[in-house]
């Protein structure tokens, strides 16, 4: 019976001692514990709490360079506290170069979208900007668009690499997906018909001809003679639906957003899918990823913003011809057809402008490019929301993303 006594009177001393155990490590070690650490920033609303604190995470470029990138309270910033907690309060290294970063910025400023830029051979993120800059909303990450005509050098690489490369006839009047719809027609009709001219139509033209005039009517036939089950399979082959972490600590991280691809669609339904319309829907990052993945030989590298980490294979989008055949018409594109204003002298860019149509508002603007041609070194991927044609508000972005690149030694 004592001994029963003595235990039950131990029981609220030993929880006490515990209570002080807890507390003393809290008061000692808390602000070494990211999890501590992120949950005072957030929830504590003291003036002063931030004193009590370690101070933010900066980040450097391999230069050793601040970058401004983050905003406080964003899931960048956090993670940017965690790892440099983890390493003792010394700065972050990340891949972004703060002359890219920063010229991207400035070209983006007063605009809504985000720009890419990245290492197709390596899968390291040069510059990821998101405009305007918020805590709550990476665009460049998380941002969800239908992604237009860039959509069409996906759809030419996976039917090139399946053996699909067929010859369609493309008039003036478009074509129908199915009885009752409206025709999918080419941007020069709808030119024509406010011009008050007559516009005969491509005729009969072949893959490289459709990509460099970005042929709707093309493109859409092409949806629909692919198949559901080999756009199926080619989806997954780019892991287009999955997301991407390009930066983690021990305890939090950074990661993009999947893709909304839709399943189960009927050959019909593709047709505004092949030119990135209908239900479709992807990051910046997204189509960056199988833009490098065509600069890449066919090989999809994992993003990352970590300079330790090294390069991961993602995927395996295209075959190596293919890809070949699509640097190819891209570089036509540039060269004689609708980014032709990105074709500076000596860079040999490989492109493809983007004009999605939206519920409400102008179109958004894409342009996603590479160069140069034959050994490239640098993946440039802008949009900017309801900018209009792609040659208008996007691809004059990614030309200056270039030049700044070909300046600092990127292209190098």
């Amino acid at each position: 019976m004592r001994r029963r006594i003595v235990i039950l009177a131990f029981l609220p001393l030993a929880a006490l001692l515990a209570l002080l155990a807890v507390h003393a490590r809290w008061l000692f070690t808390a602000t070494k514990d990211p999890r501590f650490v992120r949950f005072m920033r957030r929830h504590d609303r003291r003036p002063n709490v931030e004193k009590m604190l370690p101070p933010h995470g900066v980040a450097v470029d391999a230069r050793g360079e601040r970058l401004d990138v983050a905003e406080p309270g964003s899931t960048f910033q956090h993670v940017l506290d965690d790892l440099s907690l983890e390493r003792g309060g010394e700065a972050v290294a990340l891949t972004i170069d703060a002359r890219l970063q920063n010229r991207a910025a400035a070209l983006m400023k007063g605009r809504v979208g985000a720009v890419v830029a990245l290492e197709p051979s390596t899968g390291r993120i040069l510059a990821l900007v998101s405009s305007p800059r918020a805590a709550y909303l990476n665009r460049a990450l998380n941002g969800l668009y239908p992604p237009g005509s860039t959509f069409k050098v996906f759809m030419g690489g996976a039917a090139i690499s399946a053996g699909y490369e067929p010859v369609f006839d493309c008039p003036a009047e478009g074509w129908r997906p199915s009885r009752g719809t409206a025709p999918i027609r080419d941007v020069e009709a709808y030119d024509a018909i406010r011009r008050g001219r007559t516009w005969k139509g491509f005729g009969k033209i072949g893959m490289g001809q459709a990509l460099t005039h970005s042929s709707n009517t093309y493109f859409a036939q092409l949806g629909a003679g692919f198949g559901t089950e080999r756009f199926a399979d080619a989806v997954s082959a780019a892991r287009l639906r999955d997301g991407a972490k390009v930066l983690a600590s021990k305890t939090s991280a950074m990661e993009s957003a999947g893709g909304g691809v839709p399943e189960g669609l009927s050959s019909a339904a593709l047709a505004p899918v092949a030119i990135g319309q209908g239900a479709l829907h992807l990051t910046p990052l997204g189509v960056a990823l199988f833009t490098a993945a065509v600069a890449n030989d066919g090989l999809m590298l994992e993003p990352t913003l970590d300079p330790r980490a090294k390069p991961v294979l993602r995927a395996r989008p295209f075959t190596f011809s293919a890809a070949a055949r699509m640097k190819t018409m891209m570089r036509a594109a540039v060269r004689s057809g609708t980014g032709k204003a990105c074709d500076v002298a000596g860079l040999d860019v490989c492109g493809k402008t983007g004009t999605a149509q939206t519920e409400r508002g102008r179109d958004h603007s894409w342009f996603t490019c590479f160069a140069p041609e034959k050994t490239p070194r640098i993946v440039v991927t802008v949009v900017v929301e309801h900018g209009g044609f792609g040659a208008s508000a996007a691809l004059p972005v990614a030309r200056s993303v270039l030049i700044e690149a070909e300046k600092s030694g990127c292209l190098r």
